[in-house]
């Protein structure tokens, strides 16, 4: 009994140091990875209407270079190696377009070092602020403060669908788990992109070639880039378990079995055209450590058109399952590649993270060598977009043979 008493006190006084210290943000900011190529970054806050309202967007490109100029302090704390509003470098112009998804209530500068190094290397990203936003955004304060977010994930215990309940459950019951509202975002922001294309007026008049786009995104980002990418959903007739579907009763739905055809607006959508949320400008996908929702799943995968890489991480309880990673890789077809990061997590490529003291501890993808594993992020992210958008093999041999210590499993396909 006393032993129990004793667990009992030492967690308390855990969850009150984890509460006290890890939700304190670090104040002067921290800075970013630096990015490895060529070209200064710019950084731009532009706004859109999207249904009747103001979207909040961020684009990341090749800058003139600014000597002595500040760089960007992101609404996350984190300091990058952008500098605000830069005269766009425009001689080696047109750039290809990568579209940033950010993961299920983050926002879209929640990984500096990852997008600010694709535009170092002379692409166009941009990103916004989907409606699930709430930890952190492009350009306000959070809706979720740091208190909340630990606390959340101190009652999970570090396990990402627990946390995810915690946070964004009432969120997720409100719209009745229909998320292909974020593929319809996803169009609006190339769609903003390639407007400012065209504009003489723009910033980015001329910088983009709009038969060069690419997806990427984290978590339910890569899902929405997998749905833009192409992958469908394939109900077919058997309707899914009513246990499944029972939305009503949130505590016990078991998130990794949720089915989209539980939805009527996804079955009515196989019937008409399962393939309404694809965006068939995107050329290439990238998915990070991706919500794999879909039904049917090796049929779908099949049905991917576009060269497609996946990366993701070997902490089980803090990653989405390999499985179905594993499934959408094998039965995809070429050219395909998966990745898969060891002592990382689901939160490694986002370094948001890095702006609550103690994340080490929380996130074993912090803890040691962060440097190297972000460094896999780039090198891979980058190779895999300039072979299948530029047509450029120069830094292909990464896709040849791994080179990264903490590459643990890779695959690939031709």
């Amino acid at each position: 009994m006393l032993k129990g008493k004793k667990t009992v006190v030492v967690l308390i006084a855990f969850t009150i140091a984890v509460l006290w210290f890890g939700a304190v943000p670090e104040a002067e900011g921290v800075t970013a990875i630096a990015p490895d190529g060529s070209y200064p970054v710019g950084v731009k806050i532009e706004r859109m209407n999207y249904q009747g309202q103001e979207r909040v967007l961020m684009v990341w490109y090749p800058a003139q270079a600014q000597p002595g100029a500040e760089t960007y302090k992101y609404q996350t704390k984190i300091v990058g190696s952008s500098v605000l509003d830069a005269p766009a470098e425009k001689k080696d112009a047109p750039y290809p377009l990568l579209l940033f998804s950010h993961g299920l209530g983050a926002c879209g500068c929640q990984s500096v070092f990852y997008t600010e190094n694709l535009a170092s290397f002379g692409y166009v990203v941009v990103t916004t602020d989907h409606g699930d936003s709430k930890m952190c955004h492009i350009a306000s304060e959070p809706n979720v403060s740091y208190l909340q977010l630990v606390w959340a994930f101190v009652k999970s215990f570090g396990n990402l669908e627990k946390l995810v309940k915690a946070l964004f459950g009432d969120y997720l019951a409100e719209i009745n788990f229909d998320l292909s509202y974020r593929s319809t975002e996803a169009k609006a922001v190339i769609d903003q992109a390639l407007d400012w294309n065209q504009n003489p007026d723009s910033f980015l008049s001329g910088m983009m070639d709009p038969e060069r786009i690419g997806a990427t995104g984290h978590s339910l980002g890569g899902y929405t880039s997998l749905m833009v990418g192409g992958v469908p959903f394939r109900c077919g007739e058997e309707k899914p378990d009513p246990e499944i579907c029972d939305t009503d009763n949130f505590k016990k739905i078991d998130l990794r079995r949720m089915n989209p055809c539980c939805l009527d607006i996804i079955r009515e959508m196989e019937d008409k055209d399962p393939f309404q949320l694809r965006d068939e400008r995107v050329k290439a996908i990238l998915p990070l450590g991706p919500a794999v929702i879909f039904p049917n799943l090796k049929e779908a995968a099949a049905d991917i058109k576009v060269p497609i890489m996946i990366i993701s991480t070997d902490t089980q309880r803090m990653e989405v399952p390999w499985e179905s990673i594993w499934t959408l890789y094998t039965n995809a077809p070429p050219p395909k590649y998966a990745i898969r990061l060891k002592e990382s997590d689901h939160m490694t490529v986002a370094d948001l993270t890095l702006g609550v003291s103690l994340s080490k501890y929380f996130f074993p993808g912090f803890r040691s060598n962060f440097g190297a594993k972000a460094q896999a992020y780039k090198d891979y992210s980058v190779a895999f977009f300039d072979l299948y958008l530029k047509g450029n093999d120069t830094r292909a041999a990464v896709l040849k043979e791994p080179s990264n210590q903490f590459v643990e499993l890779w695959f690939e396909a031709e």
